[in-house]
């Protein structure tokens, strides 16, 4: 099963100011990260329920190789994904939407 991917516009500022921090380091920081937001978009098309439930329906899958992480939920077949969030922050924000 294929599912969709909704992502609300808010989360493309909050991925839009981590690309142009990356490309402020080493555009090839930019450029990896966004290909690893590619490759956990196509994982959560794909297999959304291989992530285990973090906080009641909320599931989390980390940006491999930096310390993000999107927190997501499955609600019939489509994943909305909510939060955009650095790993090193505040855990306690984490499972806000």
């Amino acid at each position: 099963m294929i599912y969709q991917v909704i992502i609300p516009e808010s989360l493309y500022s909050e991925l839009e100011e981590v690309v142009e921090y990356y490309k402020s380091k080493e555009i090839h920081l930019a450029l990896n990260f966004i290909s690893k937001w590619e490759s956990a978009m196509e994982q959560l098309k794909h297999t959304p329920l291989h992530y285990q439930k973090k906080n009641k329906e909320f599931r989390t899958i980390k940006i491999n190789r930096f310390p993000y992480l999107l927190v997501f939920e499955i609600i019939g077949a489509k994943v909305y994904v909510y939060r955009l969030i650095n790993a090193h922050k505040n855990p306690k924000t984490i499972f806000k939407k």
